[in-house]
């Protein structure tokens, strides 16, 4: 018999917006449908919109603050349970979700109180840690890059709360904020090694888009799923992206140095020396693995050694001044 003591345990947390409120009759159409059963209390993270579902216990949390940080913090009170599974608007469920497996991340989270998450994310990782301790899984190295992520995971709530910085945007936190996870080594953050070890399939390939892409649908994707799952959609509202001319950048309007001076702001000096000693031990020094690591730091130390190459002094700078 399926174990679902987890229930009570785990609170779902759908993050979207007002602006995407026409994803929210077919996300959870394939929600109710698949994920059986549910966890006792799910949240839509949006603005101002209100929304219900048949059968299923929605409740909207509303915030209109200015940033990404803010609302997700905002949303992240109202959860009351030590668990929050996060899910995105877009996360269109294909298959029966793995309850077994769920109940398992419970209850190793239960064991094991400095385990923040356990992630749907086939995460690249400068090292191998842990393979397999927990069938499917690999434990990621602090610093790694993308550790912190906006995939499908079960997060140690206090830990997704704190790790959030309220000042920036979902890509700046995605990509620039993960050395704040070098700066706490016992936290432990475990991904799949392989996609078909998820608990829940969303579509989610890494390399290839799903979902929606820069607020368009993705047409080979959602056109041939929603089809086979008899659900009605009008997706003439958003169209369809053309992915072979898709915008380079999501931030294309934002200038590169006022988004790191931003996020340098928000996570100040502190994690300066505990991510010198990530890279140390990890050897990312060189241009050959520098990929693999937080790339603002990588140029930091660059100038840093061109500047000590030219004067023959060591250079002590601030916060990765430029």
């Amino acid at each position: 018999m399926t174990d679902t003591s987890w229930q009570n345990r785990v609170t779902l947390l759908v993050n979207s917006c007002d602006a995407y409120a026409d994803l929210w009759q077919p996300f959870f159409t394939l929600l109710k449908r698949y994920f059986v059963p549910l966890p006792a209390e799910i949240l839509l993270n949006t603005e101002t919109k209100d929304f219900a579902f048949d059968g299923l216990n929605l409740r909207c949390v509303h915030s209109t603050a200015p940033t990404y940080g803010e609302r997700m913090t905002d949303a992240l009170r109202e959860v009351k349970t030590e668990y929050t599974l996060l899910l995105l608007d877009d996360f269109f469920l294909r298959r029966p979700v793995d309850i077994a497996r769920l109940a398992d991340i419970v209850r190793w989270m239960d064991a094991d109180r400095d385990i923040v998450y356990f992630n749907s994310d086939v995460t690249a990782a400068v090292c191998d840690l842990e393979v397999d301790r927990y069938p499917g899984y690999r434990r990621l190295p602090a610093g790694n890059r993308y550790t912190l992520n906006l995939q499908a995971a079960v997060w140690r709530t206090a830990k997704f709360a704190a790790y959030w910085q309220h000042k920036v945007s979902p890509w700046d936190w995605e990509e620039r904020c993960n050395v704040l996870t070098a700066a706490h080594p016992r936290d432990k953050f475990y991904c799949v090694t392989r996609e078909d070890a998820r608990f829940l399939d969303y579509g989610y390939h890494g390399g290839q888009w799903m979902g929606i892409c820069h607020g368009q649908w993705v047409e080979s994707d959602v056109v041939p799923l929603f089809e086979k799952e008899g659900i009605e959609v009008d997706f003439s509202k958003r169209g369809f992206i053309d992915l072979e001319n898709r915008p380079a950048s999501l931030n294309k309007g934002a200038d590169r140095a006022e988004r790191y001076a931003r996020v340098r702001a928000c996570l100040g000096t502190a994690y300066l020396l505990p991510y010198f000693v990530f890279c140390r031990r990890c050897n990312l020094y060189s241009k050959r693995n520098h990929c693999a690591v937080d790339e603002d730091y990588f140029h930091y130390l660059q100038r840093k050694a061109d500047l000590q190459n030219k004067t023959g002094k060591k250079i002590w700078f601030g916060p990765m001044q430029r």
